[in-house]
């Protein structure tokens, strides 16, 4: 019975100890984690202040909140497609394979991250334009947030610039973009005009196409 009573005491030192380590590693976490950047609203000028650097030491930490680990793979994505747009040299394909499967980790865990699944989205296109995967994560990115305006100017150029319309589903949820983002955003015209203007020759015929049918009046300025 003795025995018995001390095993049970060391069980429940052990549980006390263990929540007790979690709970401070997680405070820790709390007060060193970085908060997440704004979302880019520009492909060609993603970028991060210095300050969002992360510590190679708050990387050991941030596994204990699956909400930090997110905010971080969010700033590791968005540093890999700053440093190489193109993904052409062993060096950055490898950071670009590394933070893709930071992010799909992450997404493992909280699947509802529509802005991790946008950066994913443009991870493999800068690996591959042609890889199916990208019009997946471009899906999981409307999936997840269809309404986010903040996302609709990324989303919309992702679609039209990798000629990811040629998949109907995708061809159907950025027409909704554009809807919203020409009738309902009017701050947002100036983004369908920049991605008309970067877009391949099937992204403008389907911008042409969609303005025509949403206000008329509104294609002469997308076509400059």
């Amino acid at each position: 019975m003795t025995n018995s009573s001390n095993g049970f005491r060391t069980l429940l030192m052990v549980l006390a100890l263990a929540i007790g380590i979690y709970s401070i590693a997680s405070g820790f976490a709390e007060l060193s984690s970085l908060p997440r950047p704004a979302f880019p609203s520009d492909s060609t000028k993603i970028g991060l202040p210095s300050a969002a650097a992360i510590p190679s030491w708050l990387e050991t930490v941030s596994p204990f909140r699956a909400d930090l680990e997110g905010n971080h793979a969010w700033i590791a994505g968005i540093q890999t497609l700053q440093s190489g747009r193109e993904g052409s040299t062993v060096t950055e394909s490898a950071r670009n394979a590394e933070a893709r499967a930071r992010i799909e980790h992450s997404l493992s865990i909280s699947p509802y991250d529509a802005e991790l699944w946008l950066v994913l989205a443009l991870l493999r296109a800068q690996r591959d334009p042609r890889d199916p995967a990208l019009l997946e994560a471009l899906k999981m990115a409307y999936f997840t947030a269809p309404n986010d305006a903040r996302l609709m100017p990324l989303r919309l150029d992702t679609a039209t610039l990798f000629n990811a319309l040629a998949d109907p589903d995708v061809e159907e949820l950025a027409r909704g973009d554009v809807r919203l983002m020409v009738m309902r955003q009017p701050g947002l015209k100036n983004a369908v005009v920049s991605a008309y203007r970067r877009a391949s020759s099937l992204g403008k015929a389907f911008l042409e196409e969609t303005v025509q049918s949403v206000d008329p009046s509104f294609l002469a300025t997308l076509r400059g």
